[in-house]
């Protein structure tokens, strides 16, 4: 028989147990209440300005506020206006176009402001001059100097170191101050613009003749490089333009009013070969009509039509003549984002397939839409080529221009 003390014992001995178990299974609880964090962060004692620890994310970006937690895998942004992050919803694949072209280690997301429809000018402010300063080199090259020389001495046929100079001065003239030089000259523009459009002198066929450019393109080429990019030389030839068109060129029969303006398109008797020329005089024409005085003389004198001529030939050695029409299009009168005003062109009425069929190299101005599909059903696998680009456009803007036709015949 058990003694007495060991029966007293027993009682004791499971309440010790039972206290031990009690405190183990307590003691998650306990430190899980003392660890825990409070849901909301607070940095006030308004009960309203309390927000969320955990930043919950949405499609939309959201600031994140001061000691939110942000859970990975966010899209995270910085608004260098306000200073802030904001985070959303990461979507794989998603592109931002303000990251374009960017490298994704340099990238920094602008979010812009809301634009102001009047923006306020400070009183005496000085007009913003978009072309900035042209600095002078510190050095004046010499070539260009000797080039300008002989451009204005009017050297004839046959001549290599004319030739030669005309090659160097295409190099010089994309430079802003080299091309300013040019344009300022009313000498030199005019012997560029004589140059570029007079007849091509008799060229010997040797391998060291070959490889320079016939006058009349590479005349056209200083004078489109000296006007590229550059709103001061153009403004300069715009002051001279008046007297540039009563210019007689030293061949010419009649004075550039007339000469220049029928010279862009190609002739009937003009192969293929020409084909880098007038590309090359497009591309000046391009530059001039930059300026609206000049625009509108070069479309009172149907500019349009004599690129449609281009636009109508079916050699692919046109290809590039064509293109360079096609931007030139876009760039002046189809797209408002490159400065075009709306209304400009088309002026004349859209001619009939049948009737541009007929006309053929004619291709009077019409006759735009019709070569201009024609050459985007050629290149129907290019989903990229000019052409479907500019059909668009030429159709966007013959259903918004419903005023009457203007003709000035000549």
């Amino acid at each position: 028989m058990p003694s007495q003390s060991r029966l007293l014992r027993l009682p004791t001995l499971f309440a010790l147990l039972l206290g031990v178990a009690l405190a183990v299974l307590s003691t998650p609880v306990l430190a899980s209440a003392e660890n825990s964090k409070p849901d909301l962060i607070c940095h006030t004692s308004d009960p309203q300005d309390c927000y969320p620890r955990l930043f919950e994310a949405t499609d939309e970006f959201q600031q994140i506020r001061d000691g939110q937690e942000i859970p990975q895998g966010l899209h995270v942004r910085l608004n260098i206006y306000t200073g802030e992050k904001e985070a959303k919803i990461n979507v794989p694949g998603e592109g931002d176009p303000s990251l374009e072209g960017l490298l994704k280690e340099q990238a920094v997301v602008v979010v812009e402001p809301a634009a102001r429809d009047d923006p306020i000018i400070p009183p005496g402010a000085p007009v913003y001059e978009t072309a900035g300063q042209i600095k002078t080199p510190p050095h004046a090259a010499k070539a260009f100097v000797d080039a300008m020389k002989l451009l204005k001495a009017e050297r004839g046929e046959h001549d290599p170191s004319f030739d030669a100079s005309l090659e160097g001065l295409e190099e010089l003239a994309h430079d802003m101050y080299y091309g300013l030089q040019i344009a300022e000259d009313p000498d030199v523009v005019k012997a560029l613009v004589c140059h570029m459009i007079q007849e091509p002198y008799p060229r010997a066929q040797d391998a060291e003749d070959l490889a320079v450019l016939p006058r009349d393109q590479q005349a056209a080429a200083i004078l489109a490089a000296s006007l590229q990019n550059n709103p001061t030389a153009l403004a300069a030839v715009s002051k001279q333009w008046p007297g540039l068109l009563q210019h007689y060129c030293p061949e010419g029969m009649a004075p550039l009013a007339s000469e220049l303006f029928r010279s862009i398109g190609p002739r009937p008797d003009q192969d293929a070969a020409a084909a880098p020329l007038i590309k090359a005089r497009v591309a000046a024409i391009s530059g001039l009509i930059k300026d609206p005085a000049i625009r509108a003389d070069f479309l009172r004198h149907h500019l349009m039509g004599e690129l449609a001529r281009v636009l109508a030939r079916e050699d692919k050695a046109w290809a590039a003549a064509q293109r360079k029409v096609g931007l030139l299009a876009v760039d002046h009168f189809l797209d408002a984002d490159m400065g075009a005003v709306a209304g400009e062109w088309p002026r004349a009425p859209k001619l009939t397939d049948e009737q541009c069929a007929k006309e053929s190299w004619q291709a009077p101005e019409g006759c735009w839409d019709y070569h201009v599909a024609r050459i985007a059903k050629a290149n129907k696998g290019d989903k990229g080529h000019w052409s479907r680009d500019v059909q668009a456009r030429l159709a966007a803007a013959r259903k918004k221009n419903t005023a009457p036709s203007k003709h000035v015949e000549l």
